[in-house]
């Protein structure tokens, strides 16, 4: 008979690190494992405080026995070695006599973790993937026994899958749950197949293909089954048939409604200038031109220009889309331009936009105050104009779009470049053609035709029967007009409405000097405010009149007749206050 295996050899032979303590912590056994796996020298060791031999351990040991609770799974790492220690507690007669460390090194701890852990990390992917899944999926053995299907089979199919897992494909077809089987025709072919199936229980119609898994020997081992519900298919198509029809509409609307200032007003051309910036616009729209530049003052009547360079050319059939790059912060400008797709940002409407330059495809985009788009933004439109090319914020898809651009900005885009504020780049790839609006007051000749189709237009509109002179019509031909064409719309429609007469002169006279901020004046009052000097005060409100005279006329001898005094005495006193 063989010697027998005892205690001590079980103690000392374990793959496992032991050591066992009294319950004062002091050390009683140890195995020659333990010895290794804490890199402890070949010493007596037995008698000595675990705390002094181990400090870390030491610590899991008082308070496994204060506790009386096994302490698990701990990893001390440690600068002689790094280990997992199990720490439990030796209960006798309700007392707690001792402990029991148990050792292994954590290299080897971590590698059957990570096996285990990554076994189960694969089995819970593949698991996700099967449950997420929009289309359904049924899995059969190579005899058409079902052994799995997913939540969206289920729910296309009617059934549940603890109802029919382990059932036979030909007792689903007997109980009239689809009226077609895929898997039956796989088994017979060996090969892919597609069927269309009719479900009674949901009333869908499906697109069911089933592949087969071979093994070595070419029988069949699964069958998948991939099931795609051909009535969403159909939704999608009908959503998107009837997107594209709100897109259609939108683009009518969004043109008509840009286009409809044009349909009632005209350009007034009489002075030279407008005349040869006129015959211009009408070139460049002749031709197709496309990346023009509009300069000029507000309310010079740029947007105006805009659209009858569109509505003359080519692309007058198209739409005309519109947007004022002042209007709206950088984050809802890009949006608006390039639009977005479902769920591309917080807030997005969850079906998506269509951005502006999209929406001008086949027409015109025109950029409204050009020169306060943000610096950033202005590198996106640069590669558009480059590339033709735009992305929806969010999307992965390039959408090819060809549309004349025309931009427009009241700005000096040069000293804006020298400030880096805007790209010298874009404002190059802009500016193909440079239309430069002159302000009302270097263009008197047109001020008789605005001042008539105005008056015209408001007498219609408030259906009123209000006249201007010919006095009242060189009055406004001497105004400076700091506030172009949309200050002398404003000044008509105010007279039509407010005048106490037919006659409107005396109204825009007093209008236009009551009305007009000055900060002349309000420096002169200011300045005399605490004054109580007489004759200090009435020269500088004599200067103070004299210029106020001066922007409004255009001789001596208007100032003279307007001021009430001659017309040397106007030349000397101009002399006097150094007015230009």
């Amino acid at each position: 008979m063989g010697e027998s295996i005892s205690y001590e050899d079980v103690f000392q032979y374990t793959s496992n690190g032991v050591l066992v303590t009294d319950r004062t912590g002091s050390i009683t056994h140890i195995n020659n494992r333990a010895i290794a796996i804490l890199c402890l020298e070949n010493t007596t060791i037995a008698g000595k405080s675990v705390g002094d031999v181990l400090p870390l351990t030491g610590e899991l040991v008082q308070t496994c026995v204060t506790t009386r609770e096994p302490i698990l799974g701990r990893q001390i790492l440690g600068q002689r070695a790094q280990f997992v220690v199990n720490v439990t507690p030796v209960i006798k007669r309700d007392r707690v006599v001792g402990s029991i460390c148990n050792f292994q090194r954590l290299s080897v701890f971590e590698v059957s973790a990570q096996q285990t852990q990554s076994y189960k990390a694969l089995s819970q992917q593949l698991e996700v993937i099967f449950q997420a899944s929009s289309d359904g999926i049924w899995v059969c053995d190579g005899n058409g026994r079902i052994i799995s299907i997913n939540r969206a089979s289920e729910k296309l199919n009617g059934v549940g899958a603890a109802d029919i897992v382990g059932k036979h494909i030909v007792d689903l077809l007997d109980r009239k749950i689809f009226d077609k089987s895929v898997s039956i025709k796989v088994m017979a072919s060996k090969q892919r197949e597609t069927v269309m199936q009719y479900i009674a229980r949901t009333d869908k119609f499906l697109l069911s293909t089933g592949t087969p898994s071979l093994d070595e020997d070419g029988n069949i081992s699964l069958i998948v089954v991939n099931e795609r519900d051909m009535t969403e298919l159909n939704a999608l198509r009908e959503n998107y048939d009837r997107s594209q029809k709100e897109k259609e509409k939108f683009r009518e609307e969004l043109s008509e409604l840009s286009l409809r200032e044009l349909a009632h007003k005209s350009i007034i051309a009489d002075s030279s200038k407008m005349r040869n910036i006129k015959q211009m616009a009408l070139k460049l729209s002749s031709l197709g031109a496309s990346n023009i530049l509009i300069l000029g003052e507000s309310g010079t009547g740029k947007g105006l220009l805009a659209k009858l360079i569109h509505k003359s050319g080519k692309r007058r059939a198209q739409p005309f889309i519109e947007i004022n790059c002042a209007a709206l912060p950088e984050n809802l400008l890009e949006a608006e331009l390039f639009g977005y797709e479902k769920g591309a940002f917080t807030g997005a409407d969850n079906r998506g936009k269509i951005g502006l330059i999209e929406l001008a495809q086949g027409g015109t985009l025109f950029l409204d105050e050009i020169g306060d788009m943000p610096i950033l933004l202005q590198a996106k439109l640069l590669k558009y104009l480059d590339d033709q090319e735009i992305r929806r914020i969010g999307g992965t898809k390039s959408i090819k779009i060809s549309c004349a651009t025309i931009a427009a900005t009241n700005q000096d885009i040069k000293k804006l470049i020298g400030k880096k504020a805007f790209r010298e780049d874009l404002y190059y790839r802009l500016s193909s053609f440079v239309l430069e609006l002159p302000p009302l007051s270097e263009r008197t000749d047109d001020i008789p035709g605005l001042v008539r189709f105005y008056l015209n237009e408001f007498n219609k509109k408030y259906d009123c029967n209000r006249v201007i002179t010919p006095h009242g019509v060189r009055f406004l031909m001497n105004y400076r007009f700091p506030g172009n064409i949309r200050e002398l719309k404003s000044i008509i429609e105010n007279a039509v409405v407010l005048s106490e007469s037919n006659r409107i002169d005396e109204f825009i006279e007093i209008s236009t000097v009551t009305t007009r901020p000055d900060h002349r004046e309000a420096q002169y009052r200011s300045e005399d405010e605490d004054s109580l000097d007489l004759t200090g005060r009435l020269e500088r409100l004599e200067k103070h009149i004299l210029q106020s005279a001066r922007e409004r006329c255009r001789t001596t001898r208007e100032i003279a007749a307007r001021v009430g005094i001659s017309q040397p005495s106007v030349v000397r006193k101009l002399q006097k206050y150094d007015i230009p």
